[in-house]
Formats: structure tokens, C-alpha cells, sequence
């Protein structure tokens, strides 16, 4: 197997795990208010799915691009909900604590991050 093969497995894996952990929250955000629940179910969703999109097609430079642009907005928006505040919804203002799961949820997505770059300036090595 290649070190870009390993990288491409590694980054699919950890967003199949981000994924995975947004499921794991989410009956629980469904039940403090429907759009909550429905946010989370978008973005496990959105997670998985590109998971099989980068072991199904050649990891096209904005296929990588667009991975790392949506989980840094992922990462940033936790941030703001754990300083700022919600934004929206019934606890819209309020600062939300920082738990276990979606700590590990963001140390995955951050390495899922890291992942991709490699692979993009593998992708730019190899090009």
C-alpha cells in the first residue's frame, strides 16, 4: 500500500468516526429542540457520505479541499457554541459545556483535517 493509500484510508476512517460520534448525539439534541437534532443528523450525514466519496473516486484536489473546508467550519462553529453561544434555537445565547464526546468528536475531525492536507500536498507533489 502507498503512504497517499494509507492517507486516504486514515482520513476516511476518521470521518466515518466523526460521523459516527454526531449519531451517537443526536437523539439527545433532537430531543432539547428538533433543529438541533436535524443539525446534527446533516452534518453525521454529510460526514459518512464523504468518507465514501474519497474511497470511491480519485481524491480530487477539491474533493480534498472542500473535506477540509467543511470540517474546519465544523471545528469553529463547537468553538463558537463553546464561547460565544448558540446562535439559534430555544438555547440560542447560551454557552454550551464541553463533554467528553464531542471533545474526542473534534481531536477526530482536527486529525481528519491534517489528513487531507498531507494528501493535498501529496496531490500537488504528484501533479
Amino acid at each position: 500500500m502507498t503512504r497517499s493509500k494509507a492517507w486516504l484510508y486514515a482520513a476516511a476512517g476518521l470521518s466515518v468516526a466523526a460521523g459516527l460520534l454526531h449519531l451517537l448525539v443526536m437523539p439527545e439534541h433532537f430531543e432539547e429542540w428538533p433543529g438541533y437534532g436535524l443539525f446534527f443528523l446533516i452534518v453525521a450525514l454529510a460526514q459518512l457520505v464523504y468518507a465514501v466519496l474519497l474511497l470511491r473516486r480519485p481524491a480530487s484536489r477539491t474533493l480534498l479541499v472542500a473535506g477540509i473546508v467543511g470540517n474546519v467550519l465544523i471545528v469553529g462553529f463547537w468553538a463558537f457554541t463553546r464561547t460565544v453561544g448558540v446562535p439559534f434555537g430555544p438555547e440560542a445565547g447560551e454557552v454550551e459545556a464541553i463533554g467528553m464526546v464531542d471533545t474526542v468528536s473534534k481531536l477526530v475531525e482536527l486529525a481528519l483535517i491534517c489528513c487531507l492536507f498531507i494528501l493535498l500536498r501529496n496531490s500537488a507533489h504528484e501533479g
